[in-house]
């Protein structure tokens, strides 16, 4: 599949960043654009979000593919890999596959586990089958402004933080309708492979010893203390960082510590 991407910066080694779920690469142009002067940065939208195409498929295996077609379409022979969410499982099952790639691999607040029991416990992930459900029922074609769809939401979803970012994914078509750039339909049908994607992989016979660092939010149920230990099974070389102040999104939450941490461990 060719993915939508953005660049930024021309020179230095190249740097790879992948959304979450329900994100997009302009969740991350602000980052990109405090790193251009030392890289070349390229920001993905995965498959069924932002400006690429859409497909009936979605798991793993198929994005870390999709990933893979980037690198030789744009001839790139190594790059460091970073990935948020959704976005940090498709850079570590690409890994996994093509350690020789990656310089340096980072991943943003998850683990390579399963989430698939959590999925409807808001206290420890977001509560992604309520997310798409909800979205699913609005009526949002012949709405008249994103703040009537944004009352309709509120309706099923109480968090504005969480509203807005989800309503970044409207978009108005030629004929000023709404509609939106998310596969919902998909992406419902495939969560449980989204909050999965580690069950089928044996860290006996799959792991790395890549240079590697988890960043979680120190206010996030994402990465517990206890998945240090799955971590370093898939990723021997692992380095666990957590972020103060900051919840899931530590990107728009913590952006001058994440660039700083960033910084450090890319240059190191």
């Amino acid at each position: 599949m060719k993915l939508f991407f953005r660049e930024y910066g021309s020179d230095g080694p190249k740097l790879i960043i992948l959304h979450g779920l329900y994100g997009a690469s302009d969740n991350w142009v602000s980052i990109a654009r405090q790193l251009q002067n030392d890289y070349h940065v390229y920001l993905i939208d995965q498959r069924n979000h932002g400006q690429s195409p859409h497909d009936s498929e979605m798991n793993y295996t198929v994005m870390a593919d999709d990933l893979h077609e980037f690198f030789l379409d744009n001839k790139i022979e190594k790059a460091h890999l970073a990935g948020h969410s959704m976005g940090g499982k498709t850079v570590m099952r690409f890994a996994l596959t093509y350690p020789e790639l990656i310089d340096k691999l980072v991943v943003l607040d998850i683990a390579p586990k399963s989430y698939a029991s959590y999925s409807n416990y808001a206290q420890i992930t977001n509560n992604h089958s309520l997310i798409i459900k909800s979205l699913l029922k609005l009526e949002y074609k012949e709405a008249k402004s994103r703040t009537d769809i944004d009352k309709q939401l509120a309706q099923y979803l109480p968090s504005k933080t969480l509203r807005q970012f989800l309503l970044k994914n409207i978009d108005r078509t030629k004929a000023g309708d709404y509609q939106w750039r998310l596969n919902l339909p998909v992406l419902k049908e495939n969560l449980e492979n989204i909050m999965d994607g580690f069950s089928d992989l044996d860290p006996e016979a799959h792991h790395v010893a890549l240079p590697s660092i988890f960043i979680t939010g120190e206010k996030s149920g994402y990465v517990m203390d206890e998945d240090t230990l799955i971590i370093r099974k898939y990723f021997k070389d692992a380095e666990i960082v957590t972020i103060p102040n900051a919840d899931h999104w530590l990107h728009a939450e913590q952006p001058e510590l994440l660039v700083k941490t960033l910084a450090y461990f890319l240059l190191d």
